[in-house]
């Protein structure tokens, strides 16, 4: 339980931070396909139940201290770079910095998924719509910077 709150603190410590996310978004030249902002909250809140759990699964199920070291590193990584990117983004209107710090997260997503799926597969399997997600949020975040 512990992982899943610290998780969607974490999301919701972003948001606030970011400042009024929803007058941004609805203030931006948005790219085809871009969803209605009330679709974000929802699917964040989701989401990061499920890296939470992702979270707590592994690094429950990691059997050496090294590897356990390893994969707290990279969940720690992916939710850094999560954190960072509305502040970045929405906050500080830095769209291409943004761009750079979604494909890092994209990045460190796919490695965690594959560390992940050696130590316990439900973990790895509950990052897969989290890197989904993202993939469509990095398609977002290169029309508003190109847009924008």
């Amino acid at each position: 339980m512990i992982f899943i709150v610290v998780v969607e603190i974490i999301g919701i410590l972003s948001g606030l931070l970011a400042g009024d996310i929803k007058s941004h978004y609805l203030a931006l030249n948005l790219p085809i396909l871009s969803p209605p902002a009330a679709v974000f909250g929802p699917v964040w809140t989701i989401l990061y139940l499920m890296i939470g759990i992702s979270g707590y699964l592994v690094l429950n199920d990691s059997s050496t201290r090294a590897a356990a070291r390893t994969n707290f590193w990279l969940f720690v990584s992916q939710l850094v770079l999560n954190f960072g990117w509305s502040i970045v983004f929405f906050g500080g209107n830095q769209y291409f910095i943004g761009l750079i710090i979604i494909i890092l997260l994209d990045a460190v997503v796919i490695m965690c998924i594959r560390r992940f799926s050696f130590v316990n597969r439900a973990a790895a399997y509950l990052l897969i719509p989290y890197l989904l997600w993202l993939f469509f949020a990095t398609y977002l975040t290169l029309g508003v910077a190109l847009l924008n």
